[in-house]
């Protein structure tokens, strides 16, 4: 256009303009801006609020701030309602609800009266990040105070927060009010529902909304198999699950990686393998990359069957794929070779690493621990354990704990009960897992005399025994190594639903 001397019109440049922020590309729309400038084209409103959207798009809320900034200091157009839901479409995007409220309330100041996308657009970010009281305070300020009707957007996000905590009477209150007002729920919102159903377990009640959808004429796409597909492997009803992704197919939707570790995700917690596999092998055949969690699921299922060398050349095949274990899968592997009795393997993969992240990862330490400990190699689990605390790191509950039990296995009682007394000192009391743990040290190592004190310490923090130390505790009255008279006290610590299994 401009080699054939076309005059060039604001409507053209904000069509190319709109076209380059769109493609992700809002660095040439920036370089048509100055074409505009250099050929007298005065950018307007709309176009300005078209490179805050690109810049939103793009992730860039600091330049789309200082952008924003610009427009309202420097007075380069006339901001409207949609410069300012723009921005707050930013700020929402990272979680800045506070200063999304602010503009908000500037845009009063400016004499620009919000619009139903501006208060949905902060409400919906609420929402997400499980301020839902917030939500509806906005909500209600929006439609009594401003007159603002609420639309199909604004009563979807408030579902969606009140799916979150499984508040479902309240949800049947807005969908009511929603059919009320006659706005009708869209694919987004059954989507929400039957995802929420399905993680509750309410598989029943999700299956009941995709049926409402199709007597909508809405048609189920990917989102909402997924979510399908989903309940049915938390559930282990593999064979629905599988019905369901047959389904999926025949509609001529394409499964993703979401669908997939869904399946896989079943099948590995059923401990059917061989299905696993084969979902696995079919995902990359059809040109899927698994992620980090796939890998992560179907290493810990290979572990948990004893299969490690298989897991080990599927760790060989996430490596060559160019997936990086992160600590979460690392701490599968560790923990999937000591309870195979790999112990030496995992102490020679943590320092293989060789991570920071690793050598100062409280959790990690604790499975070789543990793991350490349940293959009685007390003398690597107390090495590990004085490493950890050589480093300065911060033993937790369950790291005492794993140390305390396997130090009592090895009859190490007065080792233990002094680690016991040091965690109170070090800001890390003791709770009743390690009471009982301790307890049990005592009775299985004839250390009576302790027994008596620590089960009054119990009883003045108000802890309570499980079947296994009431077990031991009856087993050592029965031989009289216990008094007797100690029956009223362990009476008070046994809880009322164990009674009714004991009996």
């Amino acid at each position: 256009m401009c080699l054939a001397g076309v005059p060039d019109s604001e409507y053209s440049m904000s069509i190319a303009i709109r076209c380059c922020c769109q493609s992700h590309r809002t660095n040439d729309a920036f370089a048509l801006l100055a074409c505009c400038l250099r050929r007298s084209v005065v950018p307007d409103a709309a176009l300005y609020n078209t490179l805050l959207d690109g810049l939103v798009l793009e992730d860039r809320l600091p330049e789309a701030q200082r952008l924003f900034k610009k427009l309202i200091n420097h007075k380069l157009c006339e901001p409207t309602v949609v410069t300012f839901s723009t921005m707050i479409k930013g700020l929402c995007k990272f979680g800045n609800n506070d200063t999304a409220i602010r503009l908000l309330r500037h845009m009063d100041v400016k004499g620009i009266k919000p619009n139903v996308v501006a208060y949905s657009t902060i409400i919906d970010s609420l929402c997400k990040d499980k301020l839902i009281d917030d939500a509806f305070k906005l909500f209600k300020e929006m439609v009594f105070h401003k007159g603002i009707l609420p639309d199909v957007v604004t009563y979807t996000s408030l579902i969606h927060g009140l799916c979150i905590f499984g508040h479902w009477d309240e949800v049947h209150k807005l969908l009511k009010e929603m059919e009320d007002q006659g706005i009708s729920p869209n694919s987004q919102t059954f989507n929400i529902l039957v995802d929420a159903f399905c993680k509750e377990g309410k598989v029943n009640e999700a299956e009941a909304v995709i049926d409402i959808m199709l007597e909508r004429g809405e048609v189920p796409d990917i989102m909402t198999y997924n979510a399908l597909i989903d309940g049915y492997c938390l559930r282990g009803e593999m064979t629905k699950a599988m019905a369901a992704f047959d389904a999926l197919t025949s509609r001529g939707l394409v499964p993703d990686v979401v669908t997939y570790s869904s399946l896989l995700n079943g099948y590995c917690k059923n401990l059917k393998i061989e299905e696993a596999m084969n979902m696995f092998h079919e995902m990359i055949i059809i040109g899927l990359k698994p992620n980090i969690v796939t890998y992560s699921t179907m290493l810990q299922a290979l572990f948990r069957v004893g299969r490690c060398g298989d897991a080990r050349k599927l760790l060989d095949g996430m490596r060559s794929q160019g997936q990086i274990p992160n600590e979460f899968t690392y701490g599968i592997i560790l923990d999937g070779l000591c309870n195979n009795h790999q112990v030496e393997e995992a102490l020679s993969l943590f320092r293989l690493v060789g991570d920071s992240k690793l050598y100062n990862n409280i959790a990690v330490y604790t499975i070789l621990i543990e793991g350490a400990g349940k293959c009685g190699r007390l003398d690597v689990a107390r090495d590990l354990f004085h490493d950890f605390i050589v480093k300065g790191l911060q033993p937790n509950l369950r790291t005492y704990s794993v140390i305390i039990n396997g130090l009592c296995g090895e009859g190490l009682v007065k080792e233990a009960k002094d680690l016991f007394l040091i965690m109170g000192e070090s800001g890390c009391p003791p709770n009743n897992v390690t009471y009982r743990l301790l307890l049990q040290g005592y009775l299985k190592n004839q250390r009576y005399d302790d027994v008596e004190m620590l089960l009054h310490e119990m009883d003045g923090k108000s802890y309570s025994l499980d079947a296994t130390t009431v077990s031991l505790l009856i087993d050592r009255i029965a031989t009289g190594s216990v008094n007797r008279s100690m029956l009223k006290l362990i009476g008070k610590l046994v809880p009322k639903e164990l009674i009714k299994t004991l009996a």
